[in-house]
C-alpha cells in the first residue's frame, strides 16, 4: 500500500481509502453487516488506514458497524466522518450546520464509532442557511476540546473553502472525482494544490460503472440509487460501457483490472491524496487495494484523456436532452 500526507498535518494515510456508505445499507442493494465487518478486517490487513463514513449513511448504521468492526484496532487507522446532515422522523434528510447540531452530530458519532476522538470531521454539504463563521466556529471548539483532530469539508466550492479558511485550518476537501466526473479539474484542483488542501476523492469508480462488470442488459432494482442515475440509462449507459471496454485494453498492459486502473487514474492527479472506494465484501477490498502502489505512464494518461474527451462529446448532448425531458 502507498501512503500520502493529509494536507500539511504530517500524518500519512493509505492512498486507497475505505468508503463506508454502502455499509449503511442505504441505496446500495442488500448489505450484510457480517460481511461489512469482514471487509473492514480485510482492509486493515491489506494496509488500508483511511476509513470514511458519515451519520447520514443509514442514519448512523454505517458508523455503528464500523465502530464494532474496528474494536481494539481503532488506533491503527485514520478515522474520518462527517457532520451537518439531519433527518426527520420519516427519514427525510436535510442540511443542518447550526452550531448546536454540529456538536450533537459529533457527540453521536463519537458514541457510534466507539472512540474518544475523530481524526477528521468534515462538513458533509454546505448549508446556505447558516453562516460558515458559525459552523466553523463550533468545529474549532470541538477541535480545541480534543474531540476532533482535523477539520475538513465535503462538496464545497473554492469560494466556500476560502471563507472557511478565515476561521479554521482546512486540511481536506472531499469531492466526487472519476474518469466520468472531472468537474473539479477546472478550479478546485489548482486551488487545493496551491493551498495544500488534500483532495479525498469519492466515487472514483463511479458507483461501479468503471469496474467493467456491467453490460447493456444490466438493470437495478428501484431501491438502488443507480436505477435513477442518468449515467446508467439508455444510450448514455451503452456509450460509457463501450468506452470502459476500450480503457480496459490499456489497463491490461499493467496487468490490472479496470477497477484498479480507474482508481489509479484518480491517484495520478497530484492534488489527490486518497481515492475513497466503497466496498461491501472482502474480495472488493482486495481488488481496490490494487489501485495504489503503481502509476499509469504519461503517454497512457494522455491517451486516456483523448478517449474520455471523445466519450464526453457523445454523452453530453444526450444527458442534456434527458434533463430537459424530466
Amino acid at each position: 500500500m502507498e501512503y500520502r500526507e493529509i494536507g500539511k498535518t504530517g500524518v500519512k494515510v493509505s492512498a486507497v481509502g475505505f468508503g463506508c456508505w454502502a455499509m449503511g445499507a442505504s441505496g446500495w442493494g442488500p448489505v450484510d453487516d457480517k460481511e461489512s465487518i469482514e471487509a473492514v478486517h480485510k482492509a486493515l490487513d491489506t494496509g488500508i488506514t483511511f476509513f470514511d463514513t458519515a451519520p447520514g449513511y443509514g442514519f448512523g448504521h454505517s458508523e455503528q458497524v464500523l465502530g464494532k468492526a474496528l474494536g481494539k484496532r481503532r488506533k491503527e487507522i485514520f478515522l474520518a466522518t462527517k457532520c451537518g446532515i439531519d433527518w426527520d422522523k420519516d427519514g427525510r434528510i436535510f442540511r443542518n450546520s447550526k452550531p448546536e447540531y454540529i456538536r450533537k452530530d459529533c457527540e453521536r458519532s463519537l458514541k457510534n464509532l466507539k472512540t474518544d476522538c475523530i481524526d477528521l470531521l468534515q462538513v458533509h454539504w454546505p448549508d446556505e442557511k447558516v453562516p460558515l463563521a458559525d459552523t466553523m466556529g463550533e468545529m474549532l471548539k470541538l477541535q480545541k476540546e480534543g474531540k476532533i483532530r482535523f477539520i475538513g469539508v465535503s462538496n464545497f466550492s473554492v469560494e466556500q473553502m476560502k471563507e472557511c479558511q478565515k476561521y479554521v485550518e482546512l486540511v481536506s476537501l472531499q469531492p466526487p472525482y472519476s474518469m466520468l466526473n472531472r468537474a473539479i479539474e477546472a478550479e478546485i484542483v489548482p486551488f487545493c494544490l496551491e493551498q495544500k488542501i488534500s483532495i479525498l476523492a469519492y466515487s472514483p469508480i463511479q458507483q461501479g460503472l468503471l469496474t467493467g462488470k456491467y453490460t447493456p442488459d444490466t438493470t437495478f432494482p428501484q431501491d438502488d440509487m443507480r436505477a435513477h442515475n442518468p449515467l446508467f440509462k439508455g444510450e448514455v449507459f451503452k456509450i460509457i460501457l463501450n468506452t470502459v471496454d476500450i480503457l480496459r485494453t490499456i489497463a491490461s498492459k499493467y496487468n490490472r483490472t479496470m477497477t484498479q486502473f480507474a482508481i489509479n487514474w484518480v491517484l495520478c492527479n497530484p492534488a489527490v491524496t486518497v481515492a475513497i472506494v466503497g466496498a461491501k465484501r472482502p474480495a472488493q477490498v482486495q481488488e481496490n487495494a490494487g489501485g495504489a502502489g503503481w502509476k499509469i505512464s504519461e503517454e497512457d494518461l494522455k491517451r486516456v484523456n483523448e478517449i474520455l474527451l471523445k466519450m464526453e462529446q457523445e454523452i453530453m448532448p444526450r444527458l442534456t436532452a434527458m434533463h430537459k425531458n424530466k
